[in-house]
């Protein structure tokens, strides 16, 4: 199948043949649909707090959290052409058309009517040199084009999503630094944010950083560690065509192709911290609701400390030479059902002490992952279920809908029976009991990827995305999902989402 030319690519890629041939066999095979046996639900998988267990959380957090190493990771690096589609497809019509034509169609369209109603009101309307007198067409080209802003080739850090006055106007990457020095602050007064980039942005990012972080230090008087990072070429994955043949280009070389949003575990892999914040680089909010985001973020960075120290005083008790009595690994399995929402097998009621300290040790030895999640309120995207991997641990996980047979009446019943919604932010610990640090390669349910159909030069081909960051990349972590108010989840999927209320300054 391959030739001593493929081999050397695959090698400069730093990609093993073993992992080629793996990839190949899943274009064959396909991925099994997740085995879910049952939602996560409030008091069942998802943790409600009260206010006061809010306070309490917070107060761990502000008392225990800048004795740790914090990074904020951010994955940057997709560009924003899918938040622009419905605006391309309208230059497409409109192109060609005289302005009469074109005012006809764009009032039949609800969403382009209201967009060029409220363009004034859109952060990147003064960037604009042709504006709201000039024909619709030419303002589309101006917004998009390569001759004007460019903006559906940008990436979304760097496009303004909120104005404030007609000087002040944040990008996405702004808001989220301003966002992170209220609680991402070590005692040595720093904040490290790390950002997941395209090459080809980076420049775009640093000239961005250049502007904004001085001016952030001295507002805060904080010091910004800032930090980037490019996919791994060593995670890219093989392309193949119809009939599971490697796709070649033109010129007869193999086509890798990036894999997506679960190749970033190797950057999270990578870095040096203590706990780390993730959220997308489009969930950012104006300043009126910073401060209810940065208390749920220090709820749930409470959460997590509050666990982590249970867990690594139940691990260094079973890694000690003492023999443990049965009762306390009793307190240890209630405690991981109860807080936790850990099932719980059905034969270990059967084990033997050295049983159950060896599933005790593997259950809780891993890295730890809090998710704040909103309630499901009909947007599309994964929710947190109970799923069964190959070895017949069942344990909780975020499933996207493309990994669940919706054909199966009964699991379909229990997609419809989950509350919540994919996560709003994730906290994680990734250090171990004796403070060091997990390969978190080690943690990815490898049998959850997604295959895509794509094409390139008109020819059709199946491309293959690694699991998803938070899906499969995390699937051995040890998993709380945490109710999060909805306030906390304003993403920017379109265009038009910037014109919702909660993106009003």
């Amino acid at each position: 199948m391959f030739t001593q030319k493929d081999l050397q690519q695959i090698r400069s890629k730093g990609i093993s043949i073993d992992d080629i041939n793996q990839q190949i066999k899943h274009f064959q095979h396909g991925f099994p649909p997740a085995d879910i046996t049952m939602p996560a639900t409030p008091g069942k998988g998802v943790m409600l707090l009260t206010e006061g267990d809010q306070e309490h959380f917070k107060n761990i957090y502000l008392d225990n959290a800048p004795d740790n190493r914090i990074i904020r990771f951010v994955p940057a690096s997709g560009a924003a052409s899918r938040m622009f589609k419905s605006l391309f497809n309208a230059l497409e019509k409109l192109e060609g058309k005289e302005l009469t034509e074109q005012q006809e169609w764009i009032a039949n369209k609800k969403d382009i009517k209201r967009f060029f109603k409220k363009l004034e009101s859109y952060p990147f309307y003064e960037d604009l040199s042709q504006q709201e007198e000039v024909e619709p067409v030419r303002i589309l080209l101006q917004l998009l084009g390569r001759e004007g802003l460019h903006y559906g080739n940008k990436p979304k850090g760097l496009l303004k999503f909120h104005k404030y006055s007609e000087t002040d106007r944040r990008t996405a990457f702004e808001e989220h630094i301003r966002e992170a020095v209220k609680y991402c602050g070590s005692r040595d007064g720093m904040v490290r944010m790390h950002l997941t980039v395209s090459s080809d942005h980076l420049d775009g990012f640093q000239t961005e950083a250049a502007r904004i972080l001085p001016k952030i230090e001295r507002e805060t008087e904080v010091t910004i560690d800032l930090s980037f990072s490019f996919q791994k070429p060593e995670t890219d994955t093989i392309a193949v065509d119809s009939e599971n043949e490697p796709f070649r280009n033109p010129d007869g070389r193999l086509l890798f192709r990036p894999g997506g949003h679960g190749a970033l575990i190797r950057n999270l892999d990578a870095l040096d911290g203590d706990i780390v914040f993730i959220s997308n680089i489009d969930n950012v909010a104006p300043d009126r609701l910073k401060n209810l985001r940065v208390k749920q973020k220090q709820v749930l960075g409470g959460v997590l400390l509050e666990i982590r120290s249970k867990i690594f005083y139940y691990l260094q008790q079973l890694s000690g030479d003492e023999k443990p009595e049965k009762t306390r690994l009793d307190s240890m399995v209630t405690y991981l059902h109860e807080r936790l929402g850990i099932a719980i097998p059905e034969m270990l009621d059967s084990w033997d002490v050295n049983e159950l300290k060896k599933w005790l040790i593997a259950t809780m030895n891993r890295p730890i992952r809090v998710c704040g999640m909103v309630r499901n309120e009909g947007e599309p995207g994964g929710g947190p279920l109970y799923v069964r991997s190959e070895s017949g641990e069942v344990t909780l996980q975020i499933v996207e809908s493309s990994q669940i047979d919706m054909e199966d009446q009964k699991k379909a019943q229990l997609v419809q029976g989950s509350t919540h919604f994919n996560p709003v932010d994730l906290v994680c610990s990734l250090r171990d009991y004796r403070g060091e640090k997990f390969n978190l390669t080690r943690f990815v349910d490898h049998n959850t990827g997604f295959i895509s159909e794509k094409s390139v030069g008109g020819r059709s081909l199946k491309a293959l995305e690694l699991p998803g960051l938070w899906n499969g990349s995390m699937a051995g972590w040890l998993t709380l999902f945490v109710d999060v108010p909805v306030e906390t989840f304003t993403p920017v999927k379109t265009i038009f989402d910037l014109g919702r209320k909660e993106h009003r300054v």
